[in-house]
């Protein structure tokens, strides 16, 4: 199903986005410069997982 390919997508974006933060490969002001790019992009699906990702991240943070 396309819903399905798409959360897939998405879910893999976040996954891929939440462990360059946990490894420091990334850091968490670098994502507006991602998300503004792939915005420019059209690249709505990784734009979504840019944002899920950070969402998660700074949940770990804060139950630390």
């Amino acid at each position: 199903m396309i819903e399905d390919d798409y959360k897939s997508i998405i879910e893999d974006h976040k996954d891929n986005f939440l462990l360059s933060l946990r490894l420091g490969v990334l850091r968490v002001d670098e994502l507006r410069l991602l998300l503004d790019h792939f915005k420019e992009m059209e690249d709505y699906e990784m734009c979504q997982g840019i944002t899920n990702a950070y969402v998660e991240y700074k949940n770990e943070l804060d139950e630390h």
